[in-house]
């Protein structure tokens, strides 16, 4: 997947939400697989547009670890671990987790 633009972000939310563009057709044209399609859409239902204004972040060992046990210890899915602390992306978790 190549890496998307702030905008095309907003394009693909809002051509979801209110033009009702499908799956496929969001997949094919940004070049994002269905799960980071869906990711993208859930994370800025749960949090707004704004999140998408977020830049980089440098999370603490203490942010990541509380992440990782949510997920290997408590069986937290890690997709809804992500979504929850609006990480920008569902791969970051599973970066974490194999460094753990």
């Amino acid at each position: 997947m190549s890496k998307l633009s702030k905008q095309d972000k907003i394009d693909i939310y809002n051509n979801w939400k209110n033009y009702n563009i499908s799956a496929n057709q969001a997949t094919k044209e940004y070049g994002v697989n269905r799960a980071n399609l869906f990711y993208l859409i859930t994370l800025v239902e749960r949090h707004g547009i704004e999140i998408l204004d977020t830049g980089y972040t440098n999370y603490s060992v203490e942010f990541k670890e509380k992440a990782i046990r949510r997920v290997l210890f408590n069986h937290e899915v890690a997709d809804q671990v992500s979504l929850e602390l609006g990480l920008s992306s569902r791969g970051m978790i599973y970066n974490w987790i194999r460094k753990y």
